[in-house]
Order: C-alpha cells, then sequence, then structure tokens
C-alpha cells in the first residue's frame, strides 16, 4: 500500500477528496489530511507518505514552504499540487521546486485524480526497482580498499597503533561521526545473513551520496558508522545532519524493512579524534531507550535535568519486598514505576539501566519464590530466560509494559497458590497482618474481622498455618525489625515502634527469646561482619 496524504485549507475539499476514491482497492492507504503546511510537517515528521497532493495558498505554512522542507527531508516523496486557475505563478515555482504533477480543483473530477495517483505509483515502482538494481551492483563493485579503509578506521576506534594520516582524503575541517544502531529484534541482520548486512551498507551509501561526501564502514554487529565530511561550515549544523540521518532511517525501512536509530557525533577534524567521537555518538544514540526508535539524536547531550544518585536503592528494595509479602499488586507497580520515573529523569548509559532492571527481577523473584516456587517461574520463561528477555530491552516503555505484566502473573499466581494452602477468610486474615503487623491486633480484633469466635479462629489458625496466632504475629513483627536492625541506624526503641511493640523492654525480651541475642547485640554481631 503506497501512503497517500492530502494538504488543504478547505474542508470541503478534503472530505471531497477522501471520499471520491476507494483507496485501497486502487493500492493505496489514504493516512490523513490536514489544514496548513504547519500541521501537514508535524504529520510528515511521525510518518511520512509516499504522495501528497498539497494545496499552495494556505494559512501558517504555505503549499511552497511545505513542498521545500519535504524534497529537503525527504527526498523520495512524490508530489502532486492541487491548483486553482489564478495560482499559475505559484505553480509554476512548485514544478521547479521538482513536484511531479498538477491538478485543478475546480474540475476535479474522481477517474482524472486516480489515474494521476497510479502514474505516480508507476513511477515510484520504476525508481524502486532502479535503486534496488543499483543496491544491487553496488555489492558486486567492492574492493580491497573498503575493507581496509574499515580495518584502519576501527584500529582508529580501538586505539589501537595505527598511521593516523593513511587515508587524509577522508577528513576535511569538518567531520561528524554518525552511528546508525540496527535494532536487535531485526535478524536479519544476524551472523549468518550477510547479504542482507551488505544491501544495506550499499543502500546506505547510495542514500548518502545524494546529501554529501561520506564513508559507511560496518562496525559491530548491529553498527554501522557512517564518516561525514564537510567542504564549508556553512553546509553542515544539526539541522541538516538531522534531515539525512532521518532520510537513511526511512531509507532503510523503506526498502529493507529494517528499523534503525542514529546518534551524531560533535564536530571534529582530526582522524585521532575518531575514538571520542564514536563514544558522543553512541551517548547521543542511546536517548532512544527513553524517546523512541527510529529517530536521530546528537551529541552533546543536555544534561542539565540529569538527576543523579541510585536508581534502586535499599529502600526500594525494601519496599518491593514489603509489597510482595502483602501480595500488593498496586503497591508493588507503584514502587515499580517510580524506580521506571527516576530511570527516566536521570537518561544514563544504556547498560546501567538494564542492571537496574535485572536487580529488580532479582528482587522479585526472591520475594515471590516462597509463594510460587521455581517451577512456576520457570515456566515464565517460554520466550527465553527472564534476564535475557531484559537483556534485549530496547525502549523504557518495553520496559515498563513487561514489568507491568510479570507483577499481574506474580502475584495471580500468588494468591492461587495460597488460597489452595488457606482457607478464605484465614487467606484474608493473613494478608491483613502482613499488610499492618505494627497495628494493635489481638485475637479478638481478628478474630472480628473474619467473624468468628475467638476460640474457633485459634484452632483454625493453627491447624491452616501449623503455628498459633500470636506466634505467627510475632515472626512477621521479628522478620521486620531484623531487616531494620541490619539496614538502618534507627534507635531500637523507634524499631520497636515500628513493628508493634509500645515496650521497648518488652520488644527486647520477645527478640531474645526467639533470636537467641538481644537486639542491640544483634545488630552489633552483623555489623562486626
Amino acid at each position: 500500500m503506497l501512503k497517500v496524504m492530502l494538504v488543504d485549507d478547505e474542508v470541503l475539499v478534503r472530505l471531497g477528496v477522501k471520499s471520491l476514491i476507494d483507496w485501497e482497492k486502487h493500492g493505496f492507504q489514504y493516512i490523513g489530511d490536514a489544514p496548513d503546511g504547519n500541521e501537514a510537517w508535524n504529520m510528515i515528521e511521525r510518518n511520512p507518505p509516499d504522495i501528497l497532493l498539497t494545496d499552495i495558498v494556505m494559512p501558517n505554512m504555505n503549499g511552497l514552504e511545505l513542498i521545500e522542507k519535504v524534497k529537503n527531508a525527504f527526498p523520495y516523496v512524490r508530489i502532486i499540487v492541487l491548483s486553482s486557475h489564478n495560482e499559475y505563478s505559484y505553480l509554476r515555482q512548485a514544478m521547479k521546486m521538482g513536484v511531479d504533477d498538477y491538478i485543478l480543483k475546480t474540475s476535479l473530477k474522481p477517474q482524472e485524480l486516480l489515474e494521476l495517483l497510479l502514474e505516480t505509483a508507476n513511477k515510484i515502482a520504476k525508481s524502486n526497482k532502479e535503486i534496488q538494481e543499483r543496491i544491487t551492483r553496488g555489492e558486486e563493485t567492492g574492493d580491497d580498499q573498503r575493507a581496509k579503509f574499515a580495518e584502519w578506521i576501527w584500529q582508529l576506534i580501538d586505539n589501537r597503533q595505527t598511521d593516523a594520516a593513511l587515508f587524509p582524503e577522508a577528513f576535511s575541517g569538518n567531520n561528524y561521526l554518525m552511528l546508525m544502531q540496527i535494532h536487535r529484534n531485526e535478524t536479519v541482520l544476524s551472523a549468518e545473513n550477510q547479504g542482507i548486512r551488505k544491501t544495506l551498507h550499499n543502500l546506505i551509501e547510495l542514500e548518502l551520496k545524494k546529501w554529501t561526501n561520506g564513508y559507511v564502514v560496518p562496525y559491530k554487529e548491529f553498527e554501522i558508522l557512517l564518516l561525514v565530511s564537510f567542504e564549508s561550515e556553512k553546509d553542515h549544523g544539526l539541522p541538516r545532519l538531522s534531515d539525512i540521518g532521518k532520510d537513511l532511517i526511512i531509507a532503510a525501512k523503506r526498502f529493507l524493512n529494517i528499523s534503525a536509530t542514529i546518534g551524531i557525533s560533535h564536530p571534529f577534524s582530526q582522524p585521532e579524534e575518531i575514538g571520542k567521537a564514536y563514544l558522543e555518538a553512541k551517548s547521543a544514540l542511546q536517548l532512544y531507550f527513553f524517546d523512541g526508535k527510529e529517530n536521530v539524536y546528537a551529541y552533546p547531550i543536555d544534561s542539565v535535568n540529569r538527576q543523579t544518585g541510585q536508581l534502586f536503592t535499599k529502600e526500594d528494595e525494601q519496599k518491593v519486598i514489603a509489597a510482595v509479602e502483602r501480595i500488593d499488586e498496586d503497591g508493588i507497580k507503584q514502587v515499580t514505576h517510580a524506580i521506571f520515573d527516576k530511570i527516566s529523569n536521570c537518561k544514563g548509559p544504556l547498560d546501567k539501566n538494564i542492571e537496574v532492571c535485572l536487580q529488580l527481577l532479582h528482587c522479585f523473584q526472591t520475594g515471590f519464590k516462597p509463594f510460587v516456587g521455581e517451577e512456576l517461574i520457570s515456566d515464565l520463561e517460554a520466550e527465553g530466560p527472564l534476564y535475557k528477555q531484559i537483556l534485549c530491552f530496547e525502549e523504557l516503555s518495553e520496559a515498563r509494559q513487561w514489568f507491568d505484566r510479570l507483577i499481574e502473573t506474580f502475584c495471580a499466581r500468588a494468591r492461587a497458590a495460597i488460597s489452595e494452602s488457606y482457607r478464605e477468610d484465614i487467606h484474608r486474615l493473613i494478608l491483613n497482618m502482613k499488610s499492618d503487623f505494627a497495628a494493635n491486633w489481638s485475637l479478638k480484633t481478628a478474630a472480628a474481622m473474619v467473624n468468628m469466635n475467638e476460640s474457633y479462629l485459634s484452632y483454625l489458625f493453627k491447624k491452616e498455618t501449623k503455628t498459633s496466632f500470636t506466634e505467627y504475629l510475632t515472626k512477621l513483627r521479628l522478620e521486620k525489625a531484623t531487616e531494620l536492625l541490619i539496614n538502618t541506624n534507627l534507635p531500637i526503641y523507634l524499631i520497636a515502634e515500628q513493628v508493634g511493640y509500645d515496650n521497648v523492654n518488652y520488644f527486647g525480651r520477645v527478640f531474645k527469646k526467639v533470636k537467641g541475642v538481644s537486639p542491640h547485640h544483634f545488630r552489633e554481631r552483623f555489623q562486626k561482619k
């Protein structure tokens, strides 16, 4: 399906054109319309059409301005002008700018417009065929010099000893390194599929030549380097580099259905600086994890708003574990979302973000294991081990959604496991005790909660849990007290209060009876380790 977009400030024209043609029947997809050039440009940047139908005289941004922007940024887009009788001078300008054809709005007939669209579609097909042939010919014309140049660039990036002046023609006073990342889900670029890799390489070379002098160098399995040089400062700049990058990304998607993102380095002049330029481009490129793939990102990166500090703190871990113990799905998600918000605000290196995701996974697996066991955890790995799924994350939104699904699955299975182990009323009571163990619990308040008498609850609780109500509550409180003694410097009297004991001396006696040492000596013993 060739994508068609319409731009016209007359609402009746937009409605009429949209309804004139059975688009899909004839191989077209009508992707939308806009009342002026500004709105159209925003739509085109997000989803470029194959064919653009545009009026000339419009508010905000007129058709000529829109045509110029589209031709500069998306040169493959075919443009048909919708003209009025009194717009001949504008139409002549548009034809000089390279539009494909025009049609008069006043005499617009469905069959005439369809024939014009089909004619344009044939031009696109012919052009695509020629490009494919040129790409294929490019594969057959590779030589040793290209391989030597690639090896030289690799040596410079890796700081291996080499002659920095070996290829002087490759550098001018205004050089940029563009790093193209081919996203990992594009398995066509696996090591076994060298044909596609060569085709992509030739396609990028072909597209780059339309814009400027440059060299295309394969690097790592999913990376391609583009060394771009400009002869004068007025010919370059980030807007132009961004247009080049967008064109390359669109070409890869259009001809090979390959998804890519590009990072651009700071300008440099000497071959010895290419290693630094690679790191800059890599740093800029990794912004796709936060702001989306198939975009162009440039260095230097604005770091003013970056947050510093640990992304997954001990406090975060304790909150996760506490929420898991209560099987509090909303609570677990709340803590997890807060961690991802910190990642988003920090915009740090990709490997650090993946490391946080792995830590979070380990925390979940440890917390849910008592409920669901190893086997129930392992059967979530139909798409591969969970840690490997995390290593393949390419966007923060993907990580958020993946963890939400994981939390929902773990919680559902934990609730099912508990309901199989305990009666529903005892299960509900246990969750309440875990959620608020510091409350003023007694057998009487617990019995009222589950609507049964105290003696029967005492009997039933011990039958279901193999321990008494009081022993179970004490265990919950002392587990939390132990955690606070190890991980905080809170005074012992405050710890006693936080876990539900008003009398610190009584807390000390209970703790020593169960743990064998006083809270003070327990903390000292741990700190000496």
